[in-house]
């Protein structure tokens, strides 16, 4: 039997422990209140972005977008309202009023280039929402190629986030999509690279299901659409993931002596459109041939030049027009040709995110970077790398046998740069990176780069046109190669070029240039009526994504519904 007392004790003693409970849950509720309101004030600060200026490294409003033929999944931008049109970057509800159009409800994949993805059911996400380090420029000043938030000069409650690129008292210009300080082409090192890269091609997201889609990754036995006769006794074999060579595996066809290089080619095959002119050689044409509508057609006949020309992509309907005209084989092969060439594209500044009523006509690009995971099984053999990038041909081997890599340029003997090679390869899969941007080559192994870079400068004669950018090779041994994929260098455009784009723009010992990673959309320095950013504007620098959305998808019965939920896979810190 309990005291009566004691009861009394025990129950104060209960209603105590739940006050000091609650008060400590209060107080630490309090205090945790206290120490974002003081994080806030005097370091950080939350914004959040609106626009695509900087896509895709920083996300405005958008929709996930899923290709339905080769299921991979990027972003479009869209407008933040439907009521504005204005391309912005909101800081707390403010805009900085860039341009902005919809073009409808429709993408265009920029993998496998599949138009006119509809949009209509797509719900939207909001913008990459940013946290600022606010006093980081009172410590130190911003580096070029990072990223900064500032206010706008004209209006100081609208905020910009841009990546800065010219220095306090430097000389800034863009010239052929590059940029030039002091009259000297600034080179970014692999990790910004990183960072601005946008994807061309992954080859783990090929449409496998799609019988018209070509491959773009195809070991050779042709003719290259360079001109170049590729042709080997030995193949790559094609796998799910990638490519395998092994000239003692039984089913690699007619193995035969060293010193005779197998390739795997790249070319950028497209399904439609393009601007791009592709011409076969054609002595007449047959007289029993309707000759095309020289308006209307994309197809003509340069009877100097001896040449069929094809602008952008031939249909299958009008090469079969074509061939069921006559049975003349020189003309039919001509036609066939040119169908299968003009489907091979040069590299251009596409950007999958944009609506495509931005942009000016689109741009041919050079600089590339090519990625991959290699696995090597024998300690034997050698493995090359080889990009062209309209002037130069510059080549890596890997010889495991000697432990070395070599860089030749052009087809040139001698190697201009060398580096070794660790017993890594024999034990495991390693990362690979070659890039050709800035009139530079690097070359990575697991992020580390394996020898000095090689500059080089600009010639007097134009670029060449590139339909085959990239390619691998061996020369005996076993190897395998994965997880393929091509990036492109950011192409800066024109803008409306008032600064720093047809002549150097000089920059004082107080002001920065900067420039959106999304060139055709940006309203930055080259277009602002004053293109410097005055060092007393920099609001901080930005350091991480943070609590970013993407609408999940509820049923409610035959309805269905979208809420947002946290999207975990976009929080990064920024480059």
């Amino acid at each position: 039997m309990h005291h009566p007392s004691s009861q009394i004790e025990s129950q104060t003693e209960e209603v105590e422990g739940r006050s000091n409970l609650f008060r400590m849950v209060l107080e630490s509720v309090v205090s945790l209140a206290i120490a974002v309101i003081l994080f806030r004030t005097f370091q950080a600060e939350g914004y959040m972005i609106s626009t695509g200026s900087m896509a895709p490294s920083l996300l405005g409003y958008h929709k996930q977008v899923i290709c339905p033929r080769c299921d991979f999944s990027f972003t479009y931008g869209v407008a933040y309202d439907d009521s504005v049109s204005g391309n912005r970057f909101q800081a707390k509800g403010h805009s900085d009023g860039e341009s902005f159009q919809q073009a409808g409800q429709y993408a265009t994949c920029p993998n496998c280039g599949t138009h006119s993805i509809d949009l209509s059911n797509v719900p939207r996400n909001e913008g990459d929402q940013l946290l600022v380090f606010k006093h980081a420029y009172y410590l130190k000043p911003p580096e070029r190629w990072s990223v900064a938030v500032f206010q706008n000069p004209m209006k100081p409650t609208q905020a910009y986030v841009k990546r800065v690129v010219g220095l306090p008292g430097e000389s800034v210009q863009v010239r052929n999509g590059d940029l030039y300080i002091n009259g000297k082409i600034e080179r970014k090192n692999l990790k910004i690279q990183r960072a601005v890269r946008l994807l061309v091609y992954d080859h783990h997201y090929r449409p496998t299901k799609d019988d018209f889609f070509q491959p773009r990754l195809l070991p050779d036995e042709c003719e290259s659409p360079n001109g170049d006769h590729l042709r080997s006794k030995r193949a790559w074999i094609a796998k799910e993931d990638g490519f395998i060579f092994d000239e003692n595996h039984e089913s690699s066809p007619n193995v035969s002596s060293r010193n005779e290089w197998a390739w795997v080619n790249y070319q950028h095959w497209i399904r439609q459109g393009g601007h791009y002119v592709t011409s076969v050689s054609l002595e007449e044409w047959p007289a029993e041939v309707e000759k095309p509508e020289p308006v209307l057609a994309n197809i003509k006949y340069d009877e100097e030049q001896k040449k069929l020309i094809c602008k952008g992509t031939m249909s299958a309907e009008t090469c079969h027009q074509y061939l069921d005209q006559t049975t003349n084989e020189e003309f039919r092969y001509a036609i066939a040709l040119l169908y299968e060439k003009s489907h091979v594209s040069p590299l251009f500044d596409d950007y999958g995110y944009n609506t495509g009523v931005e942009n000016q006509q689109a741009i041919p690009v050079h600089d590339v970077m090519f990625q991959c995971d290699l696995k090597v099984n024998s300690g034997v053999g050698e493995f090359a790398i080889e990009v062209f990038e309209g002037h130069h041909k510059f080549r890596n081997v890997f010889d495991f046998q000697q432990r070395r890599v070599s860089l030749f340029v052009d087809g040139q003997k001698k190697a201009i740069r060398t580096g070794n090679l660790s017993g890594d390869f024999r034990t495991r899969t390693v990362l690979l990176e070659m890039s050709v941007m800035d009139r530079q080559v690097l070359l990575a192994i697991d992020g580390q780069l394996v020898y000095k870079p090689l500059l080089y400068g600009e010639t007097a004669t134009p670029r060449k046109e590139i339909r085959v950018p990239v390619r691998f090779g061996a020369n005996g041994g076993d190897f395998y190669i994965s997880n393929l994929k091509l990036f492109r260098d950011i192409h800066y455009t024109r803008g409306k070029a008032l600064h720093g784009v047809d002549e150097s723009y000089q920059l004082d010992h107080q002001s920065y240039f900067v420039l959106g990673d999304n060139s055709p959309v940006s309203l930055d320095s080259r277009s602002w009526s004053d293109g410097k950013v005055d060092y007393k504007y920099l609001l901080g620098k930005p350091f991480l994504v943070h609590l970013p959305s993407r609408q999940g998808e509820v049923k409610i019965g035959d309805h269905v519904g979208h809420m947002r939920i946290p999207d975990f896979s976009r929080i990064r810190y920024i480059q």
